[in-house]
């Protein structure tokens, strides 16, 4: 039987209430401000209004997020943590393969990634033992195993919302009166850098807008799976020369 609205709702406080008791003032909320975002930081400032709401700031984000930070800003009084990659090894890189590198090559696309990404937020994370994210199961068949407190990695990784479907998502926001990212009034369901995100089809899963052209690959940005295999080799290379590059 399908749990009720408010059965799921209390199962995401407890495991907010859990996670706050273990890891205290050593937690974080993670968000790019999708709906699922804009609730995990409502349940993260309705539990404490000092956990750190922090977003990663690629300077590839569309208009419309950089409105709901404000948004957020306004409505928690807070400011929000915005993570930068750094300035010289995005030079290095757009010097070497373009500013929309991404479209070349799924290499090209995870070097972007890893620099506007990955590394400024590994960077973060060092003083972060815990964090939350707003993924969910249903969101694609590579998140259909999303535990609610993943142990795996460091920092641990909680989601609250694992077991929600998008309809619980989009009744939280309504009776919660959340703000809602300006894009999904434009049929986006899946919102990330400006230029790698569009709205979806009919039929089409969550997060079939992310990097549509890669139509074989996983519609994963790096943040939540292990690199390996001959692709990830060649992205080693290439930000290895960027690295290189900035920092010489």
């Amino acid at each position: 039987m399908t749990a009720s609205p408010v059965s799921i709702t209390d199962s995401a406080r407890k495991i907010v209430a859990a996670a706050l008791q273990e890891f205290g003032g050593s937690l974080a909320v993670l968000t790019s401000f999708q709906r699922e975002g804009v609730v995990i930081a409502d349940l993260a400032m309705e539990a404490d209004a000092s956990i750190p709401i922090m977003t990663i700031d690629t300077g590839r984000l569309p208009t419309g997020t950089l409105h709901m930070i404000s948004e957020i800003e306004q409505r928690y009084k807070i400011s929000v943590e915005r993570i930068l990659p750094d300035p010289a090894e995005v030079t290095a890189m757009t010097e070497t393969h373009g500013r929309d590198l991404f479209y070349f090559g799924l290499a090209q696309r995870r070097l972007c990634c890893h620099v506007r990404k990955v590394r400024p937020l590994a960077a973060r994370m060092q003083s972060v033992s815990a964090y939350f994210t707003g993924i969910r199961r249903t969101q694609s068949e590579s998140r259909g195993n999303a535990e609610f407190i993943d142990r795996s990695g460091a920092p641990i990784k909680i989601s609250p919302l694992a077991d929600w479907t998008s309809e619980d998502v989009a009744r939280y926001t309504l009776e919660h009166g959340l703000p809602e990212h300006p894009l999904y009034a434009r049929g986006y369901t899946s919102i990330g850098c400006d230029p790698c995100t569009r709205a979806v089809e009919p039929g089409e899963d969550e997060r079939a807008g992310r990097w549509w052209w890669e139509y074989d690959a996983v519609k994963e940005c790096g943040l939540h799976f292990t690199p390996e295999g001959k692709v990830e080799r060649t992205v080693d290379v290439l930000l290895r020369d960027v690295l290189t590059k900035a920092h010489a």
